[in-house]
C-alpha cells in the first residue's frame, strides 16, 4: 500500500537547520531499503528573521509565537507572505510587514468584494444559473483576458511547486482589478446608474472574476477565499471544487493586454502633467495629445483616457523615432469647462454632506447651494451624480433625505 505513494512528489524544509539529521535519514533508508530516492521534488528555504534582519530569540524578545502572530497577524496573512518570498532568500517577519501586506492584497480584495456586494444588491442584482460573458466593453475584455492569463501562469508554475510567481501573479490581477477595473466601471453600477445591458453585464465580469479569483486563491489564503467565494454563491466549499480552467491567449488577447498597459502609462502622464500645472482632475480639459511610436490603440481605449483624465478629447499623433508615449494637455479653460468644474466639485461637497448625515447610498436628497451651474445639461448631470430630487438655491449647503 505504501507504494503508491512513495517516493513522494514533494516535501520541504530548512536545509541549514534539518539538512544532516532528517534528510541524510531520509536519503540513506531509502537507498539501504529500496535502493531509490525517497522524494521527487524538494524545496529548501532560507531563515525567517525578524524585521530588523536580526535572528528571532526568545532570550532576545523578539520572538514571535506562532498563536499570538496567528491572532494579530491573521494566519492567511502570514501564509501570503510566505507564497510570495523567493525561498532562497529569507523573509523578514514582524507586524508591521504583515500590516503591509495585510493593506496591499487583503484589503484591496475584500474592498473590490463588498464594493460588488453593496451594489449588486442596491440594484437588485442575482448571478444568472447559467454565465455566457461575451462582453462588448473593453473593460469587461481586457479583464477577463488577464483572468484567464493568471490562471494560466498560476497553473503551470503550482505544477512545477512554484508558489512564489502565482503568488505576485495573483496579486498583480487583483491590483489590476481594484485600481483600474473597478476604478473605471464605478460609473457603469449603482442606483443612480440607469438598468441596461451594460450594467448587468458589469455585474457578470465582476462576480465571475471574484469567484475565479477566490478559487485560484483557495491554496494560498483558505479562510479568505472560503468567505468570498461562499458570499458569492451560497455553495458549500471553494475547497470542494475542481482548479478553473482557462484557454490559451490569442494575438488578440495579447495585444489588447500591450495596449491597455499603454493606456495606464498615458494617464499616469496625463496625471502628473495635471499636478505639475496645479489644475485638479475635477476640471474638464478641452483636449490632450498624445505622441506615441505606436498607432492609436482604438476608440474604446481612448474613451478610458478621456474618461480618467477628465478631457474632452484625445488628439494621437504617430511620430518615428519616439521611444514613448508623450502626453500633453491644453490647460485652457474656457467658461463652460470652468462650470462643468465646480460642478464636480459641488457634487463631490454633495456626496460627503450625505456621507456625513448618513444617507442611504440609494436615497433621494434635496439639496441646497448658494452655486447652481446655469447649464441644463451640467445640472440634470449633478441630479442624477448626487441622486438628487431637486437642486434648490440656499445661503450654504444643505442635504436633506427625501421622506419616502
Amino acid at each position: 500500500e505504501w507504494g503508491k505513494w512513495f517516493p513522494a512528489d514533494f516535501i520541504t524544509e530548512s536545509f541549514p537547520g534539518q539538512f544532516k539529521n532528517w534528510f541524510y535519514s531520509l536519503i540513506a533508508m531509502s537507498v539501504v531499503l529500496e535502493n531509490t530516492k525517497p522524494f521527487k521534488t524538494v524545496l529548501g528555504f532560507g531563515t525567517l528573521l525578524a524585521e530588523n534582519g536580526r535572528p528571532m530569540h526568545k532570550s532576545t524578545g523578539n520572538m514571535i509565537e506562532f498563536n499570538e502572530g496567528a491572532d494579530k497577524i491573521g494566519v492567511d496573512v502570514m501564509r501570503w507572505m510566505y507564497a510570495k518570498q523567493d525561498p532562497a532568500q529569507n523573509l523578514l517577519f514582524g507586524y508591521q510587514a504583515a500590516a503591509q501586506t495585510r493593506r496591499g492584497f487583503h484589503l484591496m480584495l475584500w474592498n473590490v468584494h463588498n464594493f460588488f456586494i453593496t451594489y449588486a444588491n442596491l440594484d437588485g442584482w442575482k448571478p444568472p444559473k447559467t454565465q455566457n460573458l461575451k462582453p462588448k466593453n473593453i473593460l469587461d475584455k481586457w479583464i477577463l483576458t488577464r483572468l484567464a492569463e493568471t490562471i494560466k501562469e498560476a497553473t503551470e508554475s503550482l505544477d512545477k511547486y512554484d508558489a512564489q510567481t502565482p503568488a505576485i501573479a495573483i496579486e498583480k490581477l487583483v491590483s489590476d482589478l481594484s485600481l483600474w477595473y473597478v476604478r473605471r466601471s464605478r460609473d457603469r453600477v449603482g442606483p443612480n446608474i440607469v438598468n441596461g445591458p451594460d450594467k448587468k453585464q458589469c455585474y457578470s465580469v465582476l462576480h465571475y472574476v471574484l469567484v475565479s479569483i477566490s478559487r485560484i486563491l483557495a491554496p494560498f489564503t483558505p479562510f479568505l477565499s472560503e468567505e468570498i467565494h461562499r458570499s458569492l454563491t451560497n455553495e458549500a466549499s471553494v475547497h470542494l471544487l475542481s482548479w478553473p480552467k482557462y484557454q490559451d491567449l490569442s494575438e488578440g488577447d495579447q495585444k489588447l493586454i500591450s495596449d491597455m498597459e499603454m493606456v495606464r502609462q498615458i494617464v499616469e502622464k496625463g496625471h502628473a502633467g495635471r499636478k505639475k500645472s496645479g489644475i485638479p482632475v475635477r476640471q474638464p480639459l478641452s483636449e490632450a495629445h498624445v505622441v506615441s511610436p505606436a498607432k492609436s490603440p482604438g476608440r474604446q481605449l481612448l474613451q478610458l483616457v478621456e474618461d480618467e483624465l477628465n478631457v474632452k478629447n484625445v488628439r494621437w499623433s504617430v511620430k518615428d523615432g519616439q521611444t514613448e508615449q508623450e502626453v500633453t494637455l491644453d490647460t485652457k479653460i474656457t467658461s463652460e469647462l470652468k462650470e462643468e468644474g465646480k460642478a464636480r466639485e459641488l457634487a463631490r461637497q454633495i456626496q460627503d454632506e450625505r456621507k456625513r448625515i448618513s444617507a442611504p447610498l440609494d436615497a433621494k436628497v434635496v439639496v441646497g447651494s448658494p452655486w447652481l451651474p446655469k447649464s441644463e445639461k451640467t445640472l440634470q448631470w449633478l441630479k442624477d451624480r448626487t441622486l438628487s430630487a431637486d437642486l434648490i438655491d440656499a445661503q450654504k449647503l444643505t442635504v436633506k433625505v427625501v421622506d419616502k
